[in-house]
């Protein structure tokens, strides 16, 4: 990563444009980053319904997203998740149905426990997509719950600021017991069943924990590959990043792609219904997976560490020729974990996936008093329209609590393809990726 330098130095010693620029900052946790071309605007989706809205990446106005149902444009956030507009799914050219309250799913994990389940706290880390065969802004929501009854569902709108309109899961976690599996769409998958079969048969505690084998459903990243087909990967933490291929015409999961079975125990790798493992595993720390095709390579970012100001965030970096990977390092390590490994923090056993960012604190024009940057990460990135990279992620700073807001930096490639961030923030520079990869900008 030597000649990653020379870009240091580059934006270090480059004039700032901060001045020239009323930056307006907006608090955005898990930015998910859309172009809107009929408006030219950049739009960033995060947890708790936080969306905000820009044309030039640097000034940023908030707004709220209104839910829809059946009977109301201003839905709660109890009653958008309980009624799917979508009831029927097709199979084969069959069709079947399937009515799935995202709500109540969730509400599970706090019910067996004795706890009482608060949607509005648990709407995690949407990501939105314009899906071109149904004419569609998609919205990939997960719904979080307890002991990982959680889902990612699906809400679609003919507006890219809603409302949005719950219309069917895409993929079910925590099924681990009794006849829970039933209320999924898991027998749709692979077939009726006359119990849970037995690699779903995890309890919560003890060695047979869920999250050491299979994920927990949430934080999806949705992309089209260089052949148009759709995607999704999800997961965080527990069993690992996967990855699932999409019917684009209804934007949910393709029930006719199959997966077969590989691996065995908490080693497997294929499901026939979770899909593909393509990063992670074992516990191992590891979320937010984001996914953009960038320079001839499909470029897997995953955020390990603590989102907390001393939990270490950080953003890893992993590339494929396929959208599927298998996902490596620049030293040619597999995102794939065989075992669990510390790979966070001082004691880490374990340093795979190129470290993009760090932390820092007082350094020169970018960072004064308590202005340092303290857990980066839960990011999107985009190869934008006007011919640059932008990375987008939320960070905490030094001596501010938990406090947190959305930065956003330009991103180029080195000499070997691999990704290299500006260290300063992104404030108007004109500089773009073909001149860093057809032009030496710096001295030798």
């Amino acid at each position: 990563m030597v000649k990653c330098i020379l870009l240091f130095y580059l934006f270090t010693f480059l004039p700032l444009c901060v001045s020239a620029y009323d930056l307006k900052r907006v608090t955005v946790h898990d930015p998910s980053i859309v172009w809107e071309p009929a408006s030219q605007t950049y739009y960033i989706f995060g947890s708790h319904r936080a969306a905000a809205k820009t044309t030039d990446l640097m000034s940023w106005t908030a707004f709220t997203a209104p839910w829809q149902t059946a009977n109301s444009d201003d839905a709660s956030n109890v009653t958008a998740f309980t009624t799917p507009a979508v009831t029927k799914v097709k199979k084969g050219g069959v069709e079947y149905d399937f009515a799935f309250n995202a709500h109540d799913w969730a509400k599970r994990g706090s019910t067996r426990v004795g706890n009482t389940y608060d949607v509005n706290g648990m709407m995690w880390a949407p990501d939105v997509i314009w899906n071109k065969a149904m004419q569609k802004w998609c919205m990939y929501l997960s719904i979080n719950g307890y002991y990982w009854y959680s889902s990612i569902i699906l809400l679609t709108s003919d507006n890219i600021e809603g409302p949005y309109r719950y219309q069917s899961p895409v993929v079910i976690s925590g099924f681990f017991e009794g006849d829970a599996y039933k209320d999924t769409d898991l027998e749709l998958v692979i077939g009726a069943q006359s119990s849970l079969p037995e690699r779903y048969k995890m309890v919560d505690i003890g060695p047979g924990n869920w999250g050491e084998r299979w994920p927990n459903n949430i934080d999806p990243c949705v992309f089209y590959d260089e052949e148009g087909r759709l995607w999704m990967s999800y997961g965080s933490w527990s069993g690992g990043i996967w990855m699932l291929e999409l019917d684009e015409t209804t934007g949910l999961r393709d029930y006719d792609v199959t997966y077969e079975l590989t691996g065995e125990g908490n080693g497997i790798t294929v499901d026939p219904y979770f899909g593909k493992k393509i990063a992670g595993g074992y516990y191992v720390s590891g979320e937010a997976s984001y996914i953009e095709y960038i320079g001839g390579w499909y470029f897997l970012f995953v955020t390990y560490g603590g989102l907390e100001a001393s939990g270490g965030y950080q953003m890893r970096v992993f590339r494929s020729e396929k959208p599927d990977g298998p996902y490596v390092d620049a030293r040619n390590t597999e995102a794939i974990f065989k075992s669990y490994k510390l790979n966070y923090g001082a004691n880490a056993a374990d340093n795979r996936g190129v470290n993009i960012f760090g932390a820092y604190g007082e350094w020169g024009n970018q960072a004064k008093g308590n202005s340092g940057e303290r857990s980066q990460g839960h990011n999107s990135i985009i190869a934008a329209e006007d011919g640059r990279t932008y990375l987008v992620y939320h960070t905490r700073f030094q001596n501010r609590g938990e406090e947190h807001e959305v930065r956003v930096h330009q991103v180029f490639q080195n000499e070997d393809g691999w990704l290299c961030a500006a260290p300063f923030e992104y404030t108007g520079e004109q500089v773009k990726s073909a001149d860093i990869a057809t032009t030496q900008q710096v001295a030798t």
